[in-house]
């Protein structure tokens, strides 16, 4: 099944999102993106803890990280 969306709409329809919705999706993007990419047990565990210290608000947003390389 095809669904034709213009690609702006797409990126207003994933900024309106919850928190929830949006990890899913990320997941279901790797899953697309890389399919056949087979995970070592350190990556997993690398990927998990990403993932939990951005759950927890552990994390920079890229305009934080410009201006603290630009102080």
């Amino acid at each position: 099944m095809t669904v034709d969306i213009s690609f702006q709409s797409l990126l207003q329809a994933i900024s309106s999102l919850g928190i929830a919705e949006k990890h899913k999706l990320w997941e279901l993007l790797e899953a697309e993106l890389f399919p056949d990419d087979e995970d070592s047990p350190e990556d997993i565990a690398e990927i998990q803890a990403a993932r939990a210290d951005y759950k927890a608000g552990d994390y920079m947003t890229f305009d934080e990280y410009r201006a603290q390389r630009s102080a």
